[in-house]
């Protein structure tokens, strides 16, 4: 199933919009902020079989549309974000389709959902250890926390929360 956009659901309202990667890029592109998130297709993290499959080789397809459509790359950094759940395989193709899109910056999605820590560690270190170490790598709603900048364990950016 080929999907062009993504159907999100407001929160306060209820109701929906369709946003596609390029309506996605142009409104960060017109908002002016220094980095741009891809557009991404998000499955829970616990999700796994063909759904996580398709979430991943769509965030791919919407990431070379999103390059595609940004209009000031000069000026604002698009980074990509790698999906792939827990699946070891499917987070490994996610990493090294989007690594060699050789971006300004790199984001680590779909963690923090109900994994136990030692496996959401184990996927940061699988995605450090592949990510361009010479460019932002940006550790997406990190909601385990800890007193130690240590626990960031790759990050090297404060992650969002």
């Amino acid at each position: 199933r080929r999907q062009r956009q993504r159907c999100i659901r407001e929160r306060y309202m209820g109701s929906t919009i369709n946003l596609a990667p390029e309506d996605s890029v142009h409104v960060q592109n017109q908002i002016g902020g220094d980095i741009l998130m891809a557009l991404d297709d998000v499955v829970h993290v616990l999700t796994t079989g063909p759904r996580v499959e398709e979430a991943c080789k769509r965030t791919i397809r919407w990431l070379d549309r999103c390059i595609i459509a940004h209009a000031r790359p000069k000026e604002q950094a698009l980074f990509g974000i790698v999906q792939g759940g827990l699946d070891k395989d499917l987070r490994d193709y996610c990493l090294t389709e989007t690594a060699k899109r050789d971006l300004p910056g790199y984001a680590i999605g779909g963690l923090s959902g109900g994994e136990a820590k030692d496996i959401f560690w184990r996927v940061v270190a699988q995605c450090t250890a592949v990510l361009p170490k010479d460019k932002p790598r940006y550790l997406i709603c990190l909601l385990y926390t800890s007193p130690s900048p240590r626990d960031q364990r790759g990050s090297r950016m404060p992650s969002s929360a």
